[in-house]
């Protein structure tokens, strides 16, 4: 299984409709929207080959979509959520959450800016932004995760300029 991750994409639809030409996404099984979707969801949905899993984050105002996803996928409990409640002072209160829902993967967004922690029990993924990132090289990033022998693995990728 391939699941492509995207976070905080704010309405701007040009870096979403990039990266859908890309073999990346075009072998994607799930795509995974991390928040700040903007009004977007349902075009995503339609615009995606595959299965989709949208939640909202803190500027998604007025939305309808979850706030948090538990998804199981090959024996594996996804937690999808924007992150904007749970990363005052790191990862802690993610990891917590997690564990408490018994989750090991963990897909969150907000802070525009991409990382990959793998702490052996959970795996940590977050996107960064194709569309306002904040890291230093200012790249529009996404993230892959596969399935690699019954062990999950995730790779940031940068969005081609």
């Amino acid at each position: 299984m391939k699941i492509l991750v995207i976070s905080d994409t704010h309405d701007r639809r040009e870096p979403i409709e990039q990266l859908l030409t890309l073999k990346d996404a075009k072998t994607a099984d799930w795509l995974i929207h991390c928040g700040d979707v903007g009004y977007d969801d349902d075009w995503l949905r339609n615009a995606f080959h595959g299965a989709v899993s949208i939640v909202a984050g803190n500027c998604d105002y007025g939305s309808d979509l979850p706030r948090e996803l538990v998804v199981e996928r090959e024996g594996t409990d996804f937690l999808i959520t924007h992150g904007h409640r749970y990363l005052m002072g790191g990862l802690d209160r993610l990891s917590y959450r997690a564990q408490e829902l018994g989750c090991g993967v963990v897909l969150f967004g907000h802070t525009h800016a991409p990382l990959v922690e793998d702490e052996g029990d959970i795996l940590f993924v977050n996107p960064g932004s194709l569309a306002l990132p904040r890291q230093a090289n200012r790249r529009k990033t996404y993230a892959v995760i596969t399935d690699e022998d019954g062990v999950w693995k995730a790779k940031i990728r940068e969005l081609p300029e």
